[in-house]
């Protein structure tokens, strides 16, 4: 086929999560729903009903419901070895029942080309609203033509240490959907 999308497909690109972040965090958003719906099923017999955000307006990215309790999540990301160590988190989130953030800490197993995945958790228990997220406001990642990053007054600064480290996936659970 000339002129196609075919052409020069055995090559490798190198993809760089930098410049392709919007498809980085989907694929890890799939990754930790693959995760967390395979350890309900296979190690709790649960299911988890996912409902994935069209629109970014309402502060979180999906839907979790499992045995009764809805979680409205947002999920950050960074890779393991990055130095990222401050979220800037929707307060529209708070107004939302169980609201919570997931934390994914991201590396490649170069020999299987899979992503590992570690947790962080930010979030009340099942039916707790989302714990104060402080006073700190965040800025916009670009200034305006003047250079200067304003405010984004809808929104908060979380550090990484105001989350809890997991030990996997069974703790992640236990934290959105309470003990099995």
């Amino acid at each position: 086929m000339t002129g196609s999308a075919l052409e020069g497909e055995d090559e490798l690109v190198d993809l760089d999560p930098t410049y392709e972040s919007s498809s980085m965090e989907r694929l890890l958003e799939l990754a930790l729903m693959a995760e967390l719906t395979q350890e309900a099923w296979f190690g709790r017999s649960q299911l988890i009903d996912v409902l994935h955000s069209t629109v970014d307006a309402f502060g979180h990215d999906v839907v979790l419901e499992c045995r009764h309790v809805l979680r409205h999540v947002q999920i950050k990301s960074r890779k393991l070895t990055g130095k990222r160590s401050r979220y800037t988190i929707s307060t529209k989130l708070a107004e939302r029942p169980s609201g919570c953030v997931v934390w994914v800490g991201w590396s490649l197993e170069p020999a299987t080309h899979r992503v590992r995945m570690k947790y962080r958790w930010f979030g009340g228990a099942p039916g707790e609203p989302l714990p104060d997220l402080g006073s700190q406001v965040g800025k916009h990642t670009k200034g305006n033509a003047e250079g200067v990053k304003l405010e984004r007054p809808n929104t908060r600064v979380l550090n990484l240490g105001a989350f809890k480290k997991l030990d996997g996936v069974p703790e992640l659970l236990d934290c959105l959907f309470g003990p099995s």
